[in-house]
Formats: C-alpha cells, structure tokens, sequence
C-alpha cells in the first residue's frame, strides 16, 4: 500500500512540471569588424541572426538592446542580462565631443522578446499534492 501513494505522489510530482528552457537574446555588436552589417538598430528577416542561449550569463533574465555610442563609435549591441536596465532614450555628450548622440536601452524579458517557458506546477496538482497526506492518512488508517 505504501509503495502506491509513493507511486501516486511521484506521479504526480511529474505531471507538475512543465519544460524549463533558458532564456535566449539576440546578442550581437554591430562595432564588430568581420560582419558589421548584421547587427542594426532594426533587424530585419534578411539578416543572418538567430536568438541565442544566454546560459553564459549568471542570473540572465533580460534581453538588452543598446542603440547609441559605445567602444568609439555608434552602433547597436544586443546581450543578455541579470539586470533589468529599463527602456529609456538620452542625448549624450563625452568629454571632447562636440555634439550629443542619442543613446537608447531597452529591455525585454522573454527570448528574443518573445514569449518563453518556464517551470511552473498547474493548480490542481498543488491542490491535489496538499491534499495526499490526509488522503494517504485515510487510506492506511
């Protein structure tokens, strides 16, 4: 008797879970030298680019866009991120410039901002695993 409630709790300890899959980011820069057409401000479906996994990047939950000037010149950089940078557009000035450049992040929470899966249990089976020790109660009493 007791090796079925076992059975039946991990049965449904099972059916709890649903599939865990990373998150994945577009991650590109366009500064890079070999191909620095493949990462636009707007991508479009020409381009030669796929989401990619963001295991690398302890804690990620963010996909970051960043439009703007950065590593001596302007362009767009797309990572993964453990922070959330928020969604906002500056006019900049470094020391020496003449003029401001705009620069603009935002960020997403899904791959390729769009949506993902997680691990998640349904509520009729933490209904249903709360009530197994009163039911496993009842039936080895």
């Amino acid at each position: 008797m007791r090796s079925t409630v076992r059975l039946v709790f991990c049965a449904f300890l099972a059916l709890s879970l649903r599939s865990v899959s990373g998150l994945e980011c577009y991650r590109c820069v366009s500064t890079n030298s070999s191909r620095p057409f493949l990462c636009n401000e707007f991508l479009t479906d020409s381009e030669a680019i796929e989401p990619d996994s963001c295991d690398d990047v302890y804690g990620a939950k963010y996909c970051i866009k960043h439009v703007g000037r950065f590593e001596g010149g302007i362009g767009t950089k797309r990572f993964c991120s453990s922070v959330d940078l928020g969604n906002y557009c500056e006019y900049v000035q470094q020391p020496g410039d003449k003029l401001e450049y705009r620069t603009c992040v935002y960020t997403c929470g899904s791959d390729g901002c769009n949506p993902g899966t997680s691990i998640s249990a349904s509520k009729l089976i933490i209904v249903l695993l709360s009530a197994l020790p009163s039911i496993t109660y009842l039936l080895l009493r």
